[in-house]
């Protein structure tokens, strides 16, 4: 087993991904990394995709001002929405705007549409085998990250 032949294969697929991943996002709103990151926090909160105000600042570490003012931007760009809640009118949250979340529904279908024809073309045995290396790899990647951080 050669490592540079590894790494080179692994780069050419990560090369493959990125040009995919622009392509597919062209019809969004030009994001930065820090939009991902908040976009991110906002999907994985809970089913709704919505989070409450004073979450997301304490998530991104600022100022209420700065987020109510990152808020209103990306509410004029239709990345994100305030809404407020039912049960409490004092309580003001933050979701992902129904448009941008209706493409990202649509291309994450894509996406498992697109798996779901990688593993058939794979066949059993070698889907199973990806999924093996895949979960390893992950493991492995995350001893390495809990030693570095114990140091």
């Amino acid at each position: 087993m050669d490592s540079k032949n590894v790494l080179n294969q692994m780069g050419r697929l990560l090369d493959l991904f990125r040009k995919e991943l622009k392509n597919e996002m062209r019809d969004l709103p030009p994001l930065r990394q820090k939009d991902f990151q908040v976009l991110e926090y906002i999907w994985t909160a809970n089913p709704e995709h919505s989070v409450r105000m004073s979450d997301l600042t304490q998530f991104m570490e600022v100022s209420p001002a700065a987020t109510s003012q990152l808020i209103n931007s990306y509410e004029m760009q239709e990345i994100a929405q305030r809404a407020r809640s039912t049960e409490d009118r004092r309580a003001n949250f933050v979701q992902i705007h129904p448009t941008l979340l209706k493409k990202i529904e649509d291309k994450m279908e894509d996406l498992n549409t697109r798996t779901a024809a990688l593993l058939d073309y794979l066949g059993p045995e070698d889907s199973e085998a990806l999924e093996r290396i895949l979960t390893r790899t992950l493991e492995w990647d995350s001893a390495r990250a809990n030693e570095a951080a114990a140091e």
